[in-house]
């Protein structure tokens, strides 16, 4: 094998997981105010998570969110996605005041929410709230 093979196998073998990573998708589709209401009609559970690219916590919630919502107990659990710096309507009428805000709907109304925390137990606690 040639110094150019070699070269192009390496970077292949490090692309291949890095880009894996960033092409797994999310549970999380992106907040529509029709669809999200429809959704609160349908009567499923709904996790919201209320997030800012800028927002450290919301990162650190992220992979711990996604593993929970990976579990089959939260197959019917519908989740969405609110950006905290474009949907400012979303905010005033759930009284959210920060980013990093977990909200649990049952029934078409909020039963908990979790703010600015990225303790593992907590969230979880807090998800399964979606399920109990």
């Amino acid at each position: 094998m040639n110094r150019r093979s070699f070269g192009v196998l390496a970077l292949a073998a490090f692309a291949v997981p890095f880009s894996a990573r960033f092409a797994t998708a999310t549970p999380f589709t992106e907040y529509q105010p029709d669809s999200f209401v429809k959704l609160l009609a349908a009567g499923n559970p709904v996790i919201v998570h209320v997030h800012a690219d800028w927002c450290s916590v919301c990162r650190a919630q992220i992979p711990i969110m996604e593993r929970v919502l990976a579990g089959p107990a939260y197959k019917n659990v519908r989740t969405v996605r609110v950006n905290f710096d474009r949907e400012k309507r979303f905010l005033a009428d759930y009284k959210v005041v920060r980013q990093s805000t977990i909200l649990i709907f049952k029934g078409g109304k909020e039963v908990t929410r979790l703010s600015y925390d990225s303790d593992p137990a907590r969230i979880e606690q807090t998800l399964a709230r979606a399920i109990s």
